[in-house]
């Protein structure tokens, strides 16, 4: 249970108390409205300025902000995973529609026996397996392409850093414990 004062002066009022899930739940409703009134961003100066007037160790709450910084990344990855899949998807469904249309189309038109309809059965199999793993995946599947997502976001901003330094025409780098600065044939180490 955690106390809190009243700031009413009638002295009928026990002080209030609230679990910690009241807690949580009145400090997220009352975060929802301010957002309404204003940006809706809070600094972080501000959150360590809540969080010890809430009683509650700076050191704690950095290491809470670098949780919820992971949790978000991953989080995410996992959002843009499964629009990645429902996107590809749709590719295939359109491919298969147009595909077998046409399959239809030509078959109608020669006048043959329906012999469209194998196609049609065989490649609906294979978007039927497709639509209940984009639609259903497993918990492990999502998992296993969150993972690709943040590996793959990763690479490309290693990418990004290596050009930036590229066009910057000098690299920075760490070799043990000294600091590598490289320009053109110009090299300056620190340490």
């Amino acid at each position: 249970m955690i106390q809190f004062s009243s700031n009413s002066n009638d002295s009928n009022n026990p002080q209030r108390r609230y679990t910690q899930e009241q807690v949580e739940a009145i400090l997220q409703r009352a975060l929802q409205r301010q957002q309404t009134n204003n940006s809706g961003n809070i600094s972080h100066d501000d959150l360590i300025e809540t969080a010890r007037e809430l009683g509650i160790d700076p050191s704690q709450l950095e290491m809470a902000v670098m949780e919820q910084t992971e949790v978000g990344a991953v989080e995410d990855a996992k959002k843009t995973w499964i629009a990645q899949q429902k996107r590809s998807f749709k590719e295939h469904l359109r491919s298969y529609l147009i595909i077998n249309g046409i399959l239809m189309l030509i078959n109608i038109m020669t006048g043959d026996p329906f012999w469209a309809m194998w196609p049609i059965l065989g490649w609906g199999i294979g978007i039927a397996f497709d639509a209940a793993n984009t639609f259903w995946p497993s918990d492990k599947e999502i998992e296993k392409g969150a993972r690709k997502v943040v590996q793959r976001q990763m690479r490309e901003r290693q990418q990004q850093q290596r050009e930036l330094q590229r066009q910057q025409k000098f690299t920075i780098e760490t070799k043990g414990n000294k600091l590598v600065i490289q320009k053109g044939n110009k090299r300056l180490e620190i340490g």
